[in-house]
């Protein structure tokens, strides 16, 4: 296996742009020597408190039982509670969200991370430093990858993240260090002068101790040189001694360091001291001297020049201090600039914990003059569908000049900061947000003391209108020319805003009248006999039904020439309901509407907090013409369905009825009739217009008629009828809108994974349980091993329920069942129930056919032959999902396979009950029972009603089947051969024909703790991850998912640094181009999770695609140190597709999709395939990569996207 590319001191494949090194000695009352920053995480915020304070036992929103993880689970529980409860998938080191009682939702943002994540489970962060097995000294919990030396000769300090790395080393062996807290004191590196190597939730900093003059005479301090070493990274000049090591394929930012500094001890006395509040090997006193530091990137060094005039002048107060810092980026950052240094930069405050605000007492400082602050936050607000509600800026003041009320103000700046940013390049002080005067402080900066809170709302809402991912702020001292308005602030600010998504736009096929019918424009517009009903159905995103919503109907028309506009808004009423606006109430309608004008109308939804888009908006307004000499519609009645409208026999329908009617799977009969007598048809449709494809004609001239009618899907549903007399005039159409409720559960259902050993199946609802003997439990089901099944011998092992006439066979029914053939030699029966002397039902193998069959005899106790629907043939050994339907109403038996859309189907002319217990593994007969089947049965259900072709297909989706899964922990080589294989990582199974070939250099990454420098970072999941270098690294294996059918793919991955270009992270190959492609990509200002899907495999095909909302991006800091786990699911009968980010289901990631086709090659990983060409190259690790054959639910993906390992699911 190709080792992982590496950048060295001896210039091996090292990249680096000249650097001319800037020089000077800027004065300060002090001086401390900070280099400040070799290197800063581009991942996450910088520095936590220095030094550490305890953490926090409870950090927000970790608390057992306040967690639900989607936001729907989460509203609805923080409704049911009255309290706010976090939503646990959109958690991340630096952020959690909440769902509030009163349907909105509260995101707190934090200047730097709160919590890691370690062996699957959120901890706070802790970057005291403890001793390692390996020799290395590292952090308890931080952000990055991160260790320091334990002493002797290689690497003092390695940071890592996403298989990017770098070392730097110190040109001697290195003594043990000594450990306190966060530090490592390395005791005279040279002679008199320490190295301390401090920790950080993110990065590190390097400090040299200069003790003393004489120490500072030794030539070696005069120009310090350090080796490094990278891998995966380019070491670049980032301009004025600041250097930045970017990933080489993306160009993006991994870590970086600003200027490096160095200052002294100062002098501080009475009111300066008390301002400084920093212990000098912290950060530079308000009276300290101050200078920069010389820096040149060589070949095969990295060499620092301390200010040499500094360190020999007498004023000059030993120790003295030179401190880079190195952490990693992202898109928080924050800094002080000082009018009296207005070309030096304070980012991230020079690595200490808080820094002041106004103007400096005399005696603070020489130079100081006055100071800001700057925070950069991030703002993910661009859903147009988010409504600000509030946002709060929080931050610790821990000083204050006298304790007195003096004003301070935040502001919404004009740009954005980095760490150039210093007084003279400022961004605009765009927008005042609020002013304040506090006066109480803390003694610390810690992740949950934040004491002062300014009103943000405006800077959030500009940031949501704008697209602005990033807002900075800033604050102030409303007088700059007083030393009483001093105060100091700490780098731990959060951002906490509320927001709300309005409700969702009601598409028009939600929207109809009576009389008038469905909701149409142009030339089919309806003529109306009287003032019509309007109905819509509204839904909000964020609750389901459990958001009270209100509907605003607006009417207009023209008259004399005049636009006419009337609104009414309605009561409340959940989500999903149908919400009436009777046009011809004499209050509160338009009782005088002109006749023959065209009349248009919409609605809108209100959630009590926002108003959603017109359903009009995009679209077009539903119209009508009032005429009231056209016939009047006809009158529609259903006992079932239609109960309220039983003693009313005009075409009205019943305005508000909030009922929801059972059920799906249970049939309805709907009755026409007319006043008009001559009336000879009715033309209707169900969820659709009348036509003349669905008429019926009454026994006579103007007599009712009927037709019965299965509803299939829960929901609102509308039957429209128009009458037609003998002169082919139509009338009205009369339009009812009802609502049915879901299909009733099984009568008995036996998932059939008991415990091995046990005699018996539980019932789901422990009602009909069944007992008998010899079945095996606990055999792998049909969802792979995590699933179970019971295996039947085919001799004598049987299940018999304890209860008789669980079914009800004289009326429409349904069974459910996975069951796995291994013999097909001998007849097989799944699942019967028993009559007298047959049995009532029979589902199950047949040897003579060799297929599935479904049959019920003609009659009880005589063998007189019966009616049988034969479905497929069986296969032995494969598992198949069978559904048995028997229609009361159509007198037709039906058998389904895998959900197939055509079943076998067969009549059936005698009706009885069979009222013995329910079998499974065998039939009745008059010799006893026979037919035992031998194979493996699972999930057994039966319904005392139909069960209709979506249940069919929700239940055949159930069972997804694992094709392969790879957890990336190990690889073999293969071939050292150039241009061939180098390396395989196998499938769980350890199925050869699955294995994952690495290639273009793509590397397995495994935890070695002989490596070295032995590794800082620790797999994404489990052993090793996959590390691919942007470039041409990827990975692919033969196999594939049926791209034309029902598949999953799921992944965890974790970006090198926020995504900047397109970067696939997994795609299966057609010819021409990918089938389906997962991939970040930087859409405008925002890096995004998306889903393209090619309509076919050809050269410039038209691609659909679905971008995730802005709650969950590609973005280093979104991933945190575990990543993000994606997931993709197609559902093929209900044609949807689906993109979940770390479990979370966006709207904006579901949506329709229909041209699905066959991709021949296999799965990719780390590139796709568009236009013929391979390309968009991912830089970054993935691991715990399957696919699957079927759709995984939202249950499954959410216990998926927890960081561990999971070899069973």
């Amino acid at each position: 296996m190709r080792r992982m590319k590496s950048q060295k001191c001896t210039g091996e494949d090292q990249t680096v742009e000249g650097h001319t090194p800037r020089r000077g000695w800027l004065r300060r009352v002090g001086m401390m020597a900070s280099l400040a920053g070799l290197f800063v995480a581009y991942a996450t915020t910088a520095t936590p408190e220095a030094p550490l304070k305890a953490p926090s036992a409870t950090l927000p929103a970790v608390s057992k039982g306040t967690t639900r993880q989607t936001e729907g689970e989460a509203m609805a529980a923080a409704k049911a509670t009255g309290q706010r409860v976090e939503v646990g998938a959109m958690r991340s080191e630096a952020k959690e969200t909440y769902a509030n009682p009163d349907g909105t939702f509260t995101q707190v943002t934090h200047q730097q991370p709160v919590r890691v994540v370690q062996q699957g489970k959120w901890v706070p962060v802790d970057p005291t430093l403890v001793s390692r097995s390996d020799g290395t000294v590292g952090p308890r919990a931080a952000a990055i990858g991160l260790s320091f030396s334990g002493g002797g000769a290689g690497p003092f300090a390695t940071i890592e993240r996403a298989g990017r790395r770098m070392s730097l080393t110190w040109p001697e062996s290195l003594p043990a260090p000594r450990l306190g807290g966060d530090s490592a004191t390395y005791t005279d590196v040279l002679p008199g002068v320490d190295l301390v190597v401090r920790a950080s939730v993110t990065g590190f900093s390097q400090l040299l101790v200069v003790k003393d003059r004489q120490a500072a005479k030794n030539p070696q301090l005069r120009d310090l040189t350090f080796g490094f070493e990278t891998r995966n990274l380019t070491l670049l000049d980032g301009g004025e001694g600041r250097l930045k090591a970017v990933d080489p394929a993306t160009g993006g930012t991994v870590f970086e360091a600003p200027t490096p500094v160095m200052w002294d001890s100062g002098t501080p006395s009475g009111t300066a001291r008390t301002l400084a509040g920093t212990d000098p090997g912290r950060g530079a006193h308000e009276s300290a001297r101050r200078a920069e530091i010389g820096l040149r990137l060589s070949d095969d060094k990295l060499q620092l020049t301390p200010d040499a005039a500094m360190l020999d002048h007498s004023a000059t107060n030993y120790p003295v201090y030179i401190d880079p810092f190195v952490n990693g980026t992202s898109n928080t950052g924050w800094a002080m600039i000082d009018s009296g240094y207005p070309t030096e930069e304070y980012w991230k405050f020079d690595d200490k914990t808080d820094e002041r605000i106004g103007l400096c007492p005399e005696d603070c400082g020489r130079n100081s003059q006055v100071k800001r602050l700057l925070y950069a936050l991030p703002t993910p607000y661009q859903d147009d569908r988010i409504s600000i509600i509030s946002a709060q800026f929080k931050v610790t003041m821990v000083h204050t000049y006298d304790g007195s009320a003096r004003n301070v103000s935040l502001y919404r700046m004009g740009a954005g900061i980095s760490s150039s940013t210093n007084w003279s390049n400022q961004p605009a002080w765009t927008r005042k947000l609020d002013t304040i005067a506090p006066t109480g402080t803390k003694s610390s900066c810690t992740s949950t003391n934040q004491n002062v809170e300014f009103d943000a709302k405006a800077g959030v809402v500009d940031a949501a209108v704008n697209n602005w991912s990033t807002t900075t702020f800033g604050i102030r001292a409303d007088s700059e020319s007083s030393i009483y308005y001093v105060k100091r602030f700490c780098n731990n600010a959060t951002l906490s805003v509320t927001y709300n998504r309005a409700p969702n736009k009601p598409p028009v096929s939600a929207l109809s009248m009576n009389p008038g019918g469905a909701c149409v424009s142009g030339a089919s517009r309806p003529y109306v006999s009287s003032l019509p009903v309007l109905y819509a159905t509204l839904t909000d995103p964020d609750t389901g039904d459990a958001e009270p919503l209100q509907a605003k109907f607006r009417v207009t028309w023209t008259e004399n020439g005049t636009l006419q506009t009337k609104t009414w808004t309605s009561g409340q009423k959940n989500s999903g309901s149908i919400f009436s606006y009777n046009t011809g109430d004499a209050t509160t309608g338009v009782p005088l509407l002109p006749q023959n004008v065209v009349t248009s109308w919409d609605v809108q939804a209100s959630d009590g907090t926002s108003w959603g888009p017109w359903s009009s908006d995009g679209a077009f307004k539903c119209e009508f013409i009032l005429d009231k000499e056209r016939p009047a519609g006809p009158d529609v009645d259903s006992p079932e369905y239609l109960p309220l409208d039983a003693t009313e026999f005009t075409p009205k329908c019943p305005e508000d009825d909030p009922n929801w009617y059972d059920g799906v799977g249970h049939y309805g009969t709907f009755t026409f009739d007319s006043a008009a007598p001559d009336v000879n048809k009715y033309e209707f449709g169900f969820d659709t217009t009348p036509s003349a494809a669905n008429t019926l004609t009454p026994a006579t001239d103007g007599g009712p008629v009927s037709v019965t009618w299965l509803p299939e899907a829960e929901g609102s549903h509308t039957i429209q009828v128009r009458a037609v007399d003998r002169a082919g005039k139509t009338s009205d159409t009369t339009s009812c809108t009802f609502q049915v409720a879901a299909g009733v559960p099984p009568v008995g259902e036996w998932g059939l994974a008991d415990e091995p050993g046990s005699t018996a199946a539980a019932d789901a609802r422990g009602v009909n349980n069944a007992q008998g003997s010899g079945v095996a439990f606990g055999q792998p089901g049909p969802g792979g091993p995590a699933d179970r099944s019971a295996q039947f011998d085919g001799v004598g092992s049987y299940l018999a329920t304890t209860t008789t006439g669980v079914v009800d066979t004289s009326k429409g029914f349904g069974i459910s069942v996975w069951a796995k053939l291994g013999d097909n030699s001998r007849d097989g029966v799944l699942v019967s129930q028993d009559g007298s002397g047959e049995p009532g039902f029979v589902l199950g193998f047949d040897a003579a056919t060799g297929k599935w069959v479904f049959e019920v005899p003609a009659m009880d106790v005589n063998s007189l032959g019966g009616w049988r629907a034969v479905g497929p043939t069986a296969q032995v050994g494969e598992w198949v999902h069978l559904v048995a339907v028997y229609d009361d109403v159509k007198k037709q038996l039906a058998l389904h396979a895998n959900a197939a859309t055509q079943p076998a189907t067969a009549a059936r002319r005698s009706v009885w009950k069979a009222r013995g217990p329910v079998q499974l593994g065998r039939r009745l007969a008059k010799s006893g029972h026979t037919g035992y089947f031998s194979g493996n049965v699972a999930d057994v259900a039966v319904f005392n009603r139909i069960v209709t072709p979506p249940e069919i297909a929700q239940l055949a989706a159930i069972k997804p089947t694992r094709l392969a899964y790879w957890a990336l922990d190990t690889a073999a080589d293969t071939d050292d051969t150039p241009d061939t294989p180098e390396a395989t990582s196998p499938d769980h199974s350890g199925d050869a024909e699955k294995e994952l070939t690495l290639r273009g250099g793509a590397t397995l990454f495994t935890y070695d703790p002989d490596g070295f420098p032995p590794p800082t970072e620790t797999a994404l999941v489990g052993a090793g991850h996959l590390v691919l270098d942007g470039v041409d690294d990827y990975a692919d294996t033969a196999t594939g998912a049926s791209t034309a059918g029902n598949y999953s793919v799921t992944a965890r991955v974790k970006l090198a640094s926020d995504c900047n270009r397109d970067m696939a992270v997994l795609s299966q190959a057609g010819v021409h181009t990918s089938a389906y492609t997962v991939r970040c990509r930087l859409d405008g200002a925002m890096p995004r999770w998306e889903l393209v899907l090619p309509d076919g495999d050809e050269a410039g095909s038209p691609s659909q695609t679905l971008v995730f909302d802005d709650q969950r991006l590609a973005t280093v800091e979104q991933g945190g140190a575990d990543g993000q786990h994606l997931a993709l699911t197609y559902n093929g009968f209900l044609n949807e597709v689906r993109l979940y980010v770390d479990g979370q289901l966006a709207v904006s990631a579901k949506a329709p999709h229909h041209a699905t086709w066959p991709a021949g090659g296999g799965l990719q990983i780390g590139r796709s395939r568009h236009d013929d060409a391979w390309g968009d190259h991912f830089a970054g690790v993935v691991d715990e990569v399957r696919v699957y054959d079927g759709v995984l639910d939202e249950v499954t993906v959410r216990a998926l996207a927890n960081p561990t390992e999971q070899p069973d699911v």
